[in-house]
């Protein structure tokens, strides 16, 4: 085990998320429909030119804004530009940045992507490659994300969460010690202390794509160590399943909650996740059908202990009333 690394926990159980949207009524955070935020902070960030790097700054009036929308519910925060499994280094100005934003807004737990999304280019600079890239199931990889979780635990004093990907090439070569993706990621939770955020669409996609059996898969992972969970829609793209993130969450990732939820003890909560591009399509009755839909499947299951079991009756009421 890495030095520093101890096991999880400090997990507290908040209840239904949703993500941060700017673009959104202020009020679908304000009704009770939620229990505490999940916000990407590049989102309320812009790039700038630092040399030969690019810094991240928080752009000062939409942190307020967010602040001021988000007022008395607890905060996570969900990354998408460390790139923590970067072999040539992970992304910096995104720590820079992490730094500020906690000094403004603490947050309950951390959680990124296990991948990688830069490489180095053939100028020494490094290059964006767009989306999140699955890290092959090796000891090196292994070894190198731990190692960097590790450091982001003692650096920010909070739990960090690794989520799993969605991929669309199987079979990548790796160690047998390790396997697969789920035992990647069970070695780093090993080793490292960190925590798994779910995604069960990110499954279902992987299992479509790849034919296998997702509640298989799910019986293979570490669920005691799952402290959040995500839940999503997506889109089919020239025969594959795409963890788009653009709609309504299909059935069968409903049926892989309800299976999943009682055997994670640590679980924090569960965030319907969606990109902002699609919020306003998909529209606030949409989106809080799908969040009472969650919260029934959570109170359900018993892991409503915390404010999740106490609004309930808040529910009844519209969004629209609040409007």
């Amino acid at each position: 085990m890495f030095e520093g690394a101890t096991s999880g926990g400090g997990i507290p159980h908040l209840g239904i998320g949703l993500p941060y949207f700017a673009t959104l009524p202020a009020e679908i955070y304000r009704c009770g429909l939620i229990d505490f935020v999940e916000i990407t902070p590049e989102t309320i960030c812009r790039q700038r030119a630092a040399g030969d790097a690019i810094a991240l700054e928080i752009v000062p009036d939409q942190m307020e804004r967010a602040l001021h929308t988000c007022a008395g519910l607890p905060l996570v925060v969900h990354g998408v530009e460390l790139s923590i499994g970067s072999a040539h280094g992970w992304n910096e100005a995104y720590l820079h940045m992490l730094d500020a934003f906690q000094a403004a807004w603490p947050f309950t737990w951390h959680s990124e992507h296990l991948g990688f999304q830069t490489i180095p280019g053939d100028d020494g600079k490094t290059l964006e490659v767009g989306v999140p890239l699955p890290l092959p199931p090796t000891i090196e990889a292994a070894d190198l994300v731990s190692r960097r979780s590790v450091a982001i635990r003692q650096r920010y004093g909070v739990p960090f969460l690794l989520e799993n990907p969605a991929y669309y090439l199987p079979d990548a070569p790796g160690d047998p010690e390790i396997g697969d993706d789920i035992g990647l990621m069970r070695k780093i939770i090993q080793t490292s202390g960190c925590l798994q955020l779910l995604d069960l669409h990110n499954v279902y996609c992987n299992a479509v794509n790849h034919d296998f059996d997702p509640f298989a898969a799910i019986d293979r992972m570490p669920l005691d160590a799952v402290a959040e969970i995500h839940i999503a829609g997506g889109s089919w793209d020239d025969g594959f399943r795409m963890d788009a993130h653009d709609g309504r969450v299909p059935e069968p990732v409903w049926d892989l909650l309800e299976y999943t939820l009682p055997q994670c003890p640590s679980v924090g909560g569960v965030v319907f996740e969606l990109l902002d591009e699609h919020a306003v399509r998909l529209g606030v009755d949409a989106i809080q059908k799908e969040l009472m839909r969650a919260r029934e499947i959570w109170n359900r299951r018993g892991r409503g202990d915390g404010d999740g079991a106490t609004r309930v009756s808040d529910l009844a009421r519209p969004v629209g009333a609040c409007l």
